[in-house]
């Protein structure tokens, strides 16, 4: 049951130690925050949300917050509650590549990808791009970035081009009117 096919509903999770939560880099990463009754319950919102990559849960109040944001923009930080914990999802090249741009009919219900209304073919969620084996999260200011549709568009940051045609980073691209 590891084939491609059959991750559709599932997800490898990695648990960090009790007394632990996650911290953003960014406030826009936090995608929920509401109360679950376990910790099941949470980590499954996080795989049932496209955007999820990382949650952190609280079993004395039931707080469970869910993230688009990986550990290069973000840090499991240690907290005064000892009920806390983080998962992240551990995520491959064999949940991407053999889908990608294939039919629709190839990702309907899929967590890692979705269908294109305009191509019809399986693509990366918003806020993710390919990058040639499978779909990582789109990039924030200042980042270094080697493709194009690599920074955060919903931001306006653009991966900026040098003198010498080469990629360089993510800017904040001003909208002239």
């Amino acid at each position: 049951m590891s084939s491609p096919a059959h991750a559709i509903y599932s997800s490898t999770l990695s648990l960090s130690l009790q007394g632990h939560e996650f911290q953003p880099q960014y406030e826009v990463q936090l995608i929920f925050n509401a109360t679950a009754r376990s910790r099941l319950l949470c980590s499954a919102a996080c795989s049932q949300n496209p955007s999820c990559r990382i949650f952190d849960y609280d079993s004395s109040s039931h707080r469970c917050r869910l993230f688009e944001a990986g550990l290069t923009n973000g840090a499991i930080i240690a907290t005064a509650s000892q009920t806390s914990i983080v998962g992240s999802m551990i995520l491959s090249a064999s949940l991407y590549a053999s889908i990608y741009n294939q039919s629709c009919s190839a990702c309907q219900e899929n967590r890692y990808q979705t269908c294109s209304s305009t191509t019809n073919t399986c693509q990366c969620p918003g806020n993710s791009y390919w990058n040639g084996s499978m779909c990582p999260l789109q990039l924030f200011a200042n980042a270094t970035c080697s493709q194009i549709d690599a920074c955060r568009s919903d931001l306006n940051l653009s991966c900026i081009i040098n003198y010498y045609g080469e990629f360089t980073q993510c800017l904040l691209v001003e909208t002239m009117f």
